[in-house]
């Protein structure tokens, strides 16, 4: 319960006390009604209407409706803002994080927290909320058997005690139960998209899917229905016991207070139905408990989450994305001078980019080549500020670009990196000419298989070379100064590979823009201005004619 309202009250400056007084006071009206209504019985007679205590039942009633109406529909607006916000937080904290920690991060972790946990806490808060004045009402009866007997609160208030301790000292345990069983959650949504990423290789082979099925999906599935099981059949066992703390009260009244207090027997028919009338209150308190423990895992798992994006945020990242427009800069050249890299170590030996000096002018291109783990994607996010240099400096236009200049440095890239992204609106663009978009539809033939109507893309559901050149569309239609192309030709046929380096390529020279990409198309090197290769980390200019680096010092 603490971890819950310190939650809501941190979260929220509207939950404050005249919404605590509220519900407080929904509950006492609640017990109000039923002491009223014990005295209405005690003035019963034939024939007649005991119309003052009907008049003061009815005001009950209403007052009770209409607080505890405002204090739910109160709490819904305040929790679903919470909720909101605590997405929102989220968020933009990852946008705000570094790439290279936000490439490390568990995207399963992330996507549980912010649709499981966030409508956990939702369903939640109102079965919690709704307990609080219950609690209420359960104190105004239990102040009402002892105002009738002492004897009597005595008994109902050892059930009370021995039922709470028990719920306590069973509640660490679901409580664990249930967090064990969110980080298995994790690992499944995770495992999850790896069904959905991986489906064509399961079909082409059984043994590999069979493999994880039965490892990384049935396993944790598994596991987790075991967790929650063994915390839901903890939660039974304390709701039953809440639910029979009623009979063993009831039990005490009728056994026990005879024997101790005897001539307490004459009020004894009006304390049994008071506490069998607790039955409400007592129910909602019962549900609200699983409830409760479910929102408390939740939202430790979101400020677990929080925590661990906060230690990846970093202050060049906040400044990249807080600073303010200014005038766009028309682009001359960039330049990268003696920039280094450094993976970090995590048990093997880190990779390495070597200090290397590299230049891009306007109107140019230039190839980047290399085997495979050669670094050159790691070249890519260096120039584009996506990796903070460990040694070096940028420099755009000669001047060299500060930490708070990222974000609109960043702004003059147009970017195709191998796991590229096509969102289906266009973000970000406007002013865009139908004849255009329509013109390179049937340039990069596409017209019939997907369009851009109202700035968003019809069909997405593509060949992996048509989403290329789809995205290829979308980059051109967001006229940046600089293009770069992470090995964008490989998945396109012979055809529209020569088509783009002979046509493709050269219009964008034309019309002033630079091009880096990387290729493996030696055929094609002729078209560029400039090549560079990339050999353990170092890169190297690389001689056309000769087919070799230039230099291989180091």
């Amino acid at each position: 319960m603490k971890t819950f309202y310190e939650f809501i009250r941190r979260e929220s400056s509207e939950f404050r006390l005249p919404l605590l007084l509220m519900a407080v006071f929904a509950g006492i009206v609640n017990g109000l009604a039923v002491s009223v209504a014990i005295k209405s019985v005690a003035m019963l007679r034939p024939g007649e209407l005991p119309f003052e205590q009907m008049v003061k039942f009815a005001a009950c009633i209403a007052a009770f409706w209409i607080s505890k109406e405002h204090v739910l529909n109160r709490t819904t607006r305040i929790i679903e803002g919470i909720v909101e916000n605590a997405r929102m937080r989220i968020l933009r904290k990852i946008r705000n994080t570094d790439l290279l920690v936000f490439e490390s991060m568990d995207s399963g972790r992330v996507y549980s927290t912010l649709s499981t946990d966030a409508m956990t806490i939702s369903v939640s808060a109102g079965a919690v909320i709704n307990a609080s004045s219950s609690i209420v009402m359960l104190g105004f009866i239990v102040v009402f058997i002892g105002v009738n007997s002492i004897h009597a609160l005595l008994i109902t208030a050892g059930m009370i005690l021995l039922t709470v301790l028990y719920y306590l000292h069973k509640s660490r345990d679901v409580a664990s139960e249930l967090r064990e069983a969110s980080i298995r959650e994790n690992v499944f949504f995770d495992n999850l998209h790896g069904v959905l990423s991986g489906f064509k290789e399961f079909k082409l082979n059984r043994k590999k899917a069979n493999d994880f099925y039965e490892k990384e999906l049935a396993d944790v599935v598994s596991e987790t229905a075991q967790l929650r099981t063994r915390a839901g059949m903890a939660m039974n066992h304390s709701v039953l016991i809440g639910q029979t703390f009623l009979f063993f009260t009831v039990a005490g009244l009728l056994f026990i207070l005879p024997n101790i207090k005897p001539e307490d027997i004459s009020i004894i028919g009006m304390l049994v139905p008071i506490v069998l009338f607790s039955a409400g209150p007592i129910g909602d308190i019962v549900v609200a408990i699983p409830a409760l423990a479910k929102a408390e895992a939740s939202i430790r798992n979101i400020q677990d989450l929080e925590d661990l994006i906060e230690s990846g945020r970093s202050s060049v990242e906040q400044m990249a994305e807080e600073v303010g427009d200014e005038e766009p800069v028309a682009f001359e050249s960039l330049e990268l001078r003696q920039v280094s890299f450094q993976y970090p170590k995590n048990g093997t030996r880190p990779f390495t980019i070597q200090p290397f000096d590299l230049s891009l002018n306007k109107g140019e291109i230039v190839f980047l080549i290399g085997g495979n783990g050669s670094g050159k994607s790691t070249v890519l996010k260096l120039l584009t500020a996506l990796y903070p240099p460990a040694s070096g400096s940028l420099f755009l236009n000669g001047r060299e670009v500060q930490e708070d200049g990222f974000g609109r440095y960043r702004d003059f890239f147009a970017t195709i990196f191998t796991d590229f992204f096509l969102f289906r609106r266009l973000l970000g663009a406007t002013g865009m000419e139908r004849d255009r978009v329509m013109r390179l539809m049937e340039e990069f033939e596409l017209k019939g298989k997907t369009d851009i109507v109202d700035g968003c893309i019809t069909n997405t559901r593509l060949s992996t070379g048509q989403r290329k050149r789809l995205a290829l569309i979308v980059a051109m239609l967001e006229d940046k100064p600089v293009y770069v192309f992470d090995e964008w030709a490989a998945d396109q046929d012979p055809v529209f590979r020569k088509y783009f380096y002979h046509m493709i390529l050269p219009e964008l020279r034309n019309r002033g823009k630079t091009v880096l990409a990387v290729t493996h198309d030696d055929h094609f090197f002729h078209i560029a201005d400039r090549v560079f290769q990339m050999e353990y980390g170092t890169l190297l200019p690389y001689d056309v004619k000769a087919h070799h680096p230039i230099s291989t010092a180091r």
